[in-house]
Parts: structure tokens; sequence; C-alpha cells
């Protein structure tokens, strides 16, 4: 009966998970997007608070002091011979996943997910 359950639960919140809709603006790839200014609060904001990866934590470790040296030396994004391709980066595919999703306690808004989109489109800089 519990697994009934479990299973049941499970299914409601993938699909609500599944049915958030994005309303965001186009990417304008006009815009600079800066890691220090942009990303890195998205990653604080998001990735910090529940603990998983912070210091002693899950890999990537994404404290302000070290997120862009962990997504970079973890293969999360490639900043050597920058892919411009967000769907190649292994750190857009975790934020848009439907199955083990980042962060897990909820989808990333949509105009987060843009900029990380449009940062790794800008080639995933340092700045």
């Amino acid at each position: 009966m519990s697994l009934f359950l479990g299973s049941i639960l499970w299914v409601s919140c993938e699909k609500d998970y599944l049915s958030t809709v994005d309303n965001s603006a186009p990417i304008d790839l006009s815009v600079p997007v800066s890691f220090s200014a942009s990303i890195n609060p998205i990653l604080t904001s998001n990735c910090l608070g529940s603990g998983c990866h912070i210091a002693g934590g899950t890999a990537p470790i994404l404290t302000g002091d070290k997120a862009y040296d962990q997504l970079t030396m973890l293969g999360y994004v490639d900043a050597d011979t920058p892919d411009t391709i967000p769907e190649n980066s292994k750190l857009y595919k975790r934020v848009i996943a439907t199955t083990k999703p980042m962060p897990p306690n909820g989808k990333l808004s949509a105009s987060k997910i843009s900029a990380i989109a449009l940062w790794i489109k800008q080639g995933s800089k340092n700045n």
C-alpha cells in the first residue's frame, strides 16, 4: 500500500515539475552576462541553501570563491575551448532536466535558466 501511495505522490510531483510554463523573453545575445553579477548569485541562492554544493558537500562546490573553478574543472562548462551550445553543457542539462533536476527542491525560473544559457552562449567567461 505504501509503495502505491509513494508512486502516486512521485507521479504527481513529476507532473507539476514538467508543467512549468516558460513565459520568459527571448534570449538577447547582445547583452553580456557576468558570471560574478548574474550566474554566481543564481548558484548561491539556489544551490547552497539546501546544503548540497557547499564545502564538504556534493561536487561541484558552488560557494562564491570556488564556483567558477569547480564548474570548469569538473566539466560542467568548458572555458578553455568554449562550447557555446547550452544543450552540450552539463550545467545546463542539469537545470533543465525532468528527472533528477537541479536544484532538487524546485525548478529554476525561466529567466534564471535563460541567463545560464546566455552565459554559456557567450563563452562561459569568468567575468
